[in-house]
């Protein structure tokens, strides 16, 4: 049971959020309802990209693209030329902590 929880917890940790919907929304000042209506889709399905529980289509995401005013590769992550931060490096440090104690029996 401790190996399961330590590696859901690496899993999630490691997992990369490779759309930025969310945030872009945010900066736009759209919620999902607005998007939605705009793209002629479900509050679900944005509420499942922007999860990242479901992949949109690339039509799709020009669509959004469209309506946030942003071209298409902004929605995506950067995946280039990124540099791990300090910050990212101690929040790391902090999640092997917790996932060793776990395995480890404590709290």
């Amino acid at each position: 049971m401790a190996l399961f929880i330590f590696l859901y917890v690496c899993e999630n940790f490691i997992k990369m959020a490779v759309l930025r919907l969310k945030e872009l929304m945010s900066i736009k000042g759209i919620g999902r309802e607005e998007l939605a209506n705009k793209v002629n889709v479900s509050t679900t399905t944005i509420s499942n990209i922007s999860s990242e529980k479901n992949l949109p289509t690339i039509q799709l995401l020009l669509s959004i693209a469209i309506v946030l005013d942003v071209d298409v590769r902004e929605l995506f992550v950067p995946t280039k030329g990124t540099a791990v931060t300090q910050l990212e490096i101690e929040e790391a440090k902090v999640l092997l902590e917790k996932s060793l104690r776990i395995l480890e029996g404590r709290k």
